[in-house]
């Protein structure tokens, strides 16, 4: 009487199982699917993009999302970003200035999809713009450059003339005269104006930072990025002391590199999809500074740095922090 009860249950079950299965898909089961557009340079650079990749998957790990880099392409970026909407990416994610265009255009053609820039602006009523404030991280290290330099004759190193280094350099400057208002700035880029291509070029950042050396500089600020990896192995080459931007660089030459004022790029990225997977990512601006964490210092090397300055650089950061030092805003372009 009972034999057809075991056939039925398990019929009954697998149906159910189905139905389950079916309403979890339904309800978001797939993984949140995440591009990031790189800029130029591409991984590796132990800068910009890898501490960008850091925050990436810090996400698929910690988020569970689905992850994918696509390389910078120089002529056509736009078809790059395209490909990563039409692949079913959520979010695209791009990476700087040289992003900047090809994010604006292509995000009016996918309004269901989210898009976003980190270190740059793009417009579009689906775009997010996440923007640094580097003023004081910049004054920060100006300040400890003048303390170190024993000749009076600091340099900055540019990557490429475009805005955010401009922004850099003006923040550096004013640290550096902060200390020693009579101390010699010299200034150089990589690349001309808006000529992206200097951020990958180590070579010709290795020769100019060296002929910087040669010159009797004994202290440069790099914000260069896979270029700066030229300019380390300059100052390792003259025995001679670096700062630089991006990421925490000291354990690339800690024989050089005195500190690092980090542009946390990681926390960024990570930032942007965590608000996704909550679904709250809004279109708009985003801007991260000094005091939120966006923007910091790495430890100083204490064998690079005397105690005396190490001292006298703390006292600094403090007036900064209190507020007791003002510091004039960027507004140039």
């Amino acid at each position: 009487m009972n034999t057809n009860r075991k056939p039925l249950f398990l019929l009954t079950f697998f149906l159910l199982a189905a139905l389950v299965a079916s309403i979890l898909t339904g309800c978001g089961g797939a993984k949140p699917k995440v591009a990031l557009m790189l800029a130029r340079g591409g991984l590796g650079d132990k800068a910009f993009n890898d501490s960008a990749n850091e925050g990436l998957q810090k996400a698929m790990q910690d988020l569970g999302v689905e992850v994918k880099t696509f390389d910078y392409q120089q002529d056509t970026q736009s078809e790059n970003v395209r490909k990563a909407a039409q692949e079913g990416y959520q979010l695209v994610i791009g990476l700087g200035s040289e992003n900047s265009a090809a994010i604006t255009e292509v995000a009016t053609e996918f309004p269901d999809t989210k898009f976003a820039l980190v270190d740059a602006v793009a417009e579009g009523a689906n775009v997010t713009s996440v923007t640094f404030s580097e003023l004081e991280g910049d004054f920060l290290a100006g300040a400890l450059a003048a303390l170190l330099s024993e000749n009076n004759k600091v340099a900055y190193l540019g990557g490429a003339d475009v805005l955010v280094i401009r922004r850099i350099q003006f923040g550096f400057e004013q640290g550096v005269k902060y200390v020693k208002p009579d101390a010699e700035i010299v200034v150089k880029y990589v690349a001309g104006k808006d000529d992206f291509s200097g951020f990958s070029k180590p070579d010709e950042a290795n020769a100019i930072a060296a002929q910087l050396y040669a010159d009797g500089v004994d202290l440069i600020y790099a914000a260069a990025g896979g270029s700066t990896l030229g300019a380390i192995d300059a100052a390792r080459s003259a025995n001679r002391l670096i700062v630089t931007t991006g990421s925490d660089q000291r354990y690339i030459a800690p024989e050089v590199v005195v500190t690092s004022r980090t542009k946390n790029m990681n926390q960024a990225v990570f930032m942007l999809i965590e608000l996704l997977t909550k679904d709250e990512l809004q279109s708009g601006s985003i801007q991260l500074d000094y005091k939120s964490g966006g923007i910091g210092i790495a430890p100083l090397s204490a064998d690079l740095v005397p105690a005396s300055v190490s001292s006298a650089f703390e006292a600094i950061r403090a007036d900064l922090e209190s507020g007791a030092i003002q510091l004039e805003p960027f507004v140039g372009q």
